[in-house]
C-alpha cells in the first residue's frame, strides 16, 4: 500500500515511464528549488542483452529535466539512465526513452502547459 500511494505522489511530479523505469534515490529541497534524483532500476536491461553476458557499467550523465513547480519552488528531475557492458564484445549498451522533446531541458507535460498558456 505504501509504494502504491509513492507512486501516485510522483506520478503528479513526473512522467509515468520516470515512475516505472526508474527508482527515486534523493530527493534534496534547496532554498529556491527541489531536486529529485532517480536512477534507472536493475532489471531494466536492454534488449540486445537478453540471453548475453554482460555487467553494469555505471551511468551516463544525469538528464536534467525542469517539472511543474512544488511549493512555491523550481522543481527539477535528475534522471541518470544506467550503462552495460557486453561481455562478449565489450560493446555499452543502454536503453532510451522519449523523456523531453529535442531541444527542451522540461518534461512534455510541462512544456504542452506552457505552449498552451502563452497562446
Amino acid at each position: 500500500m505504501q509504494i502504491e500511494l509513492i507512486k501516485t505522489i510522483l506520478g503528479i511530479i513526473a512522467p509515468q515511464v520516470v515512475i516505472d523505469k526508474f527508482e527515486l534515490v534523493s530527493i534534496n529541497e534547496q532554498s529556491d528549488c527541489i531536486i529529485l534524483e532517480f536512477e534507472e532500476l536493475t532489471e531494466c536491461i536492454p534488449k540486445e542483452l537478453v540471453n548475453k553476458s554482460y555487467t553494469h557499467a555505471g551511468f551516463w550523465n544525469k538528464i536534467e529535466l525542469h517539472t511543474f513547480p512544488q511549493k512555491g519552488k523550481n522543481c527539477f528531475l535528475h534522471i541518470r539512465r544506467r550503462k552495460w557492458k557486453e561481455s562478449e564484445t565489450g560493446k555499452i549498451h543502454s536503453n532510451h526513452y522519449d523523456l523531453h522533446k529535442e531541444g527542451m531541458k522540461a518534461t512534455e507535460e510541462l512544456g504542452a502547459f506552457i505552449k498552451k498558456n502563452n497562446r
